[in-house]
């Protein structure tokens, strides 16, 4: 009978610390990043995001924090190719890392505020099954969730 239990035990084992080290092999990217939708590459298109509404939610957060709706205009001089990508007048949200909407603490740390001009890059998937059109900001952290 203990025969049976070692034998099986080392069948789960030899099966699974495999299958494992591969899952684990493919989520891990360069400097040991999550990858979710394998390797991407993006082109980035360098401009300027401006502040257009700081808008209070109406719902709070479940530590019962208050959260804005922060909505930005992307402009940039360069020509995006990416049909897909052009977004004239278009408005975005600023959201965190998390899709979470910022916290006062988060809003006052940056300075974000209407009116205010931010370095910003748009960044296009070109290879990959990513998120295909993401934003980033040198200057303002969209993991800080301690400040949120």
């Amino acid at each position: 009978m203990s025969y049976i239990r070692i034998s099986l035990h080392l069948l789960i084992l030899t099966i699974s610390l495999p299958t494992i080290w591969v899952f684990s092999a493919c989520a891990e990217g360069k400097r040991g990043e999550l990858l979710i939708g394998g390797e991407c590459e993006y082109k980035r298109y360098k401009g300027q995001a401006t502040i257009i509404s700081v808008t209070k939610k109406s719902r709070y957060d479940i530590n019962q924090q208050e959260k804005y709706e922060v909505k930005f205009l992307f402009t940039t001089d360069q020509e995006i190719k990416e049909t897909y990508a052009q977004s004239d007048g278009q408005e975005f949200l600023l959201l965190l890392s998390n899709s979470s909407y910022p916290g006062k603490r988060y809003l006052e740390k940056y300075g974000i505020e209407v009116g205010r001009i931010f370095d910003c890059y748009l960044k296009v998937i070109v290879k990959g099954t990513c998120t295909p059109v993401l934003f980033e900001f040198p200057f303002i952290r969209l993991d800080d969730y301690f400040e949120n």
